[in-house]
């Protein structure tokens, strides 16, 4: 437990992703050290053929290393394996058929391209203005909800990694039919949407996505709800876990969803008769 919550982190990534700067074994004894119940990895996998990086991940080699760690930290961690696809729609097909033939215990579908051009870059940027930058990201992350093939939205409104620098933040109210509409058909699909901290630590200073967000979809009835640092480094992982936990709770999420083979698994984000680490303890008599 980590400040009297449940504590899990669904967005790791070890050497075996590409930009992944630690072991798996790393990790996990980082994740003992800081408090974390249960750690999930969850390496990037690619499809653009353009993409240098496109067959860096190693399946097999991974999941031999997946065992070889929950071997040595059976009792002590809990260790889940996962994938975070980068979705674009045009591979969906075959996305769909590699998952086929590939067990994890959760898959993360993100969005970190849209037309094959990197969120916010000058290329992504060219001919668009600031509201349609903004709009054609949700609307590439409403269709990798559509498309059925994942149990987590990763790090929504990633746009705003860059996309604050270049435009400034959104204007108020002018994208809340585009992200209720991603909302609504999360909670319909039974897609868990996940708390990203990574934004704590990237200089934006708030969550992805942001607490107004993660409101919005538990008053849209949503409940299913993910946590992960983005670590790609042990001193991230779990990070700011507590002031995600409370921003959860605050938003009317009360329970963190974990998975085993694709099978949700619902804990309550602050155990029975834990106490809620932000109120002062009795003044002594």
């Amino acid at each position: 437990m980590i400040g009297n919550y449940t504590a899990v982190d669904y967005q790791v990534h070890s050497r075996f992703s590409h930009d992944g700067r630690a072991t798996i074994d790393q990790h996990c004894r980082r994740a003992i050290e800081i408090g974390l119940d249960e750690i999930g990895f969850s390496e990037h996998k690619d499809f653009d053929p353009q993409d240098p990086v496109v067959d860096y991940f190693q399946y097999q080699l991974w999941m031999k290393a997946i065992q070889k760690a929950r071997e040595r930290y059976e009792g002590r961690l809990t260790i889940r394996a996962g994938i975070e696809i980068d979705y674009q729609r045009w591979f969906e097909d075959e996305i769909g058929i590699w998952l086929q033939q590939h067990a994890f215990d959760f898959v993360i579908g993100s969005v970190h391209y849209v037309d094959r051009k990197m969120l916010m870059t000058p290329e992504y940027n060219a001919g668009r203005t600031a509201y349609t930058a903004w709009r054609d990201y949700l609307a590439a992350v409403r269709d990798s909800v559509a498309a059925g093939l994942f149990d987590i939205i990763g790090h929504m409104e990633y746009a705003n990694r860059r996309g604050v620098a270049v435009w400034g933040l959104p204007e108020a109210g002018s994208l809340e039919d585009e992200t209720n509409d991603v909302l609504r058909l999360a909670v319909k699909k039974r897609c868990a949407l996940e708390i990203n901290s990574a934004g704590l630590h990237q200089g934006i200073g708030v969550t992805y996505p942001c607490a107004d967000t993660v409101r919005r979809y538990a008053d849209l009835g949503g409940t299913l709800l993910s946590i992960g640092s983005d670590a790609h480094h042990p001193d991230q992982l779990g990070w700011k876990y507590q002031t995600v936990a409370e921003l959860a709770i605050d938003c009317g999420l009360t329970t963190v969803t974990t998975w085993s083979n694709r099978k949700r698994l619902i804990r309550p984000l602050r155990p029975s008769g834990a106490r809620d680490s932000r109120k002062a303890p009795p003044a002594p008599e």
